[in-house]
């Protein structure tokens, strides 16, 4: 007997990093929600190459909701992952992704405080739809981690506001200290010292707006300025500079079939070079990529990406890069989803660099429950 899930359900599960939630208690006025996704998924940068990496983890979370008067509510949540073997995290394999505290009123929008998704991906969400690699073009994971510091993803410290009606969404949040990469440098004596980049302001705004059709257009701006206390420069920050990313793209939803376009105008916001390439620096660049997927009643999604960043030249850091992946997932149950994805990344006359190229892929394993 063929598995009937809606295409909605099967999309939203198959993106594993989304924590689902059941309701344990509710009464008039207060609710409790407790969730969470057991994944297991692995991982090989390069074929036929050794690295193979898991990144197996549980996410929990916890939601809270209290009816208040007059329209308004009190919510919060609370979400963290454990990681068994976490490639980002160095020692510690514990990691919050969400804490929050919300005040909500049916007519003139929410007001957030704390580690949550930011303005900026209320846009660039359109393409967070990857299950193993991020999206290369959309910088929400450029960092290699959530997206914090910069705030393109779950972004650390933020308040931000958030109205929607008829349609139309209008989003901002403003960002207050963070703390970013690490690298090391000489000081006078020739000793070998680090030093971290940290977060002066943070600040995005962001609009969209949603048509009956099922098509959605928005815009989005973000500007995180940085400080370096110590060093010259850290993987291409300088004290005083500017990550900036201009956004505008569209998404395109109708029964199973999601399209989605993005392009991007950055800011030392793209990290630069392949893998274990040449560079590791952000960079300006002018990007785009789009996104396609057809979720079948049967439980099957396949699905296909690709982006192309186009480095500017600035600070030396010149070329192209490609990034091409194709997937296909099959939800067993509602909770229950696995997915195979392949992707080949293409650098072109980068910096002086012959051009290179690799290619990957895995699978991932989720389980709501």
């Amino acid at each position: 007997m063929k598995l009937k899930i809606s295409s909605a359900i099967i999309s939203t599960l198959l993106l594993a990093g989304q924590a689902s939630a059941i309701t344990l208690y509710e009464d008039e006025q207060n609710k409790f929600d407790v969730g969470g996704v057991f994944v297991l998924d692995a991982f090989q940068p390069v074929w036929g190459e050794d690295d193979i990496f898991s990144a197996t983890r549980s996410i929990l979370n916890l939601g809270f909701e209290r009816q208040l008067q007059d329209g308004w509510t009190l919510d919060a949540k609370f979400e963290w992952d454990q990681f068994l073997n976490n490639p980002t995290s160095g020692s510690s394999n514990f990691r919050n992704r969400l804490g929050y505290v919300t005040i909500n009123n049916d007519e003139l929008g929410s007001l957030r405080f704390g580690k949550q998704w930011s303005a900026y991906h209320d846009v660039a969400r359109y393409m967070d739809n990857l299950i193993i690699i991020d999206p290369d073009a959309t910088p929400i994971y450029s960092e290699g981690t959530d997206g914090g510091f910069a705030a393109t993803g779950r972004g650390d410290n933020l308040v931000a506001y958030r109205y929607s009606n008829s349609g139309v969404n209008v989003s901002a949040h403003y960002g207050f200290t963070s703390n970013g990469e690490s690298g090391s440098f000489e000081d006078e004596n020739n000793q070998v010292q680090s030093d971290t980049v940290k977060r002066d302001y943070n600040y995005a705004l962001s609009t969209s707006y949603d048509f009956d059709s099922g098509l959605s257009l928005g815009v989005a701006y973000l500007e995180n300025k940085v400080e370096v206390a110590q060093a010259s420069e850290v993987n291409g920050l300088e004290d005083g500079d500017k990550q900036t990313a201009l956004t505008v793209g569209g998404q395109y939803v109708a029964g199973g079939l999601k399209v989605a376009a993005v392009y991007t105008k950055g800011e030392n916001i793209h990290k630069a070079g392949l893998q274990g390439g040449p560079r590791a620096e952000w960079a300006d660049a002018n990007a785009v990529d789009v996104y396609a997927h057809y979720a079948f009643g049967s439980g099957l999604r396949p699905y296909a990406y690709a982006s192309h960043v186009d480095f500017d030249g600035e600070n030396g850091v010149d070329g192209d890069r490609q990034v091409y992946a194709v997937g296909l997932s099959y939800a067993f149950t509602p909770k229950t989803v696995l997915s195979f994805e392949a992707k080949r990344n293409e650098l072109n006359e980068f910096s002086g660099e012959p051009g290179r190229t690799d290619n990957g892929g895995g699978f991932n394993f989720a389980y709501v429950f």
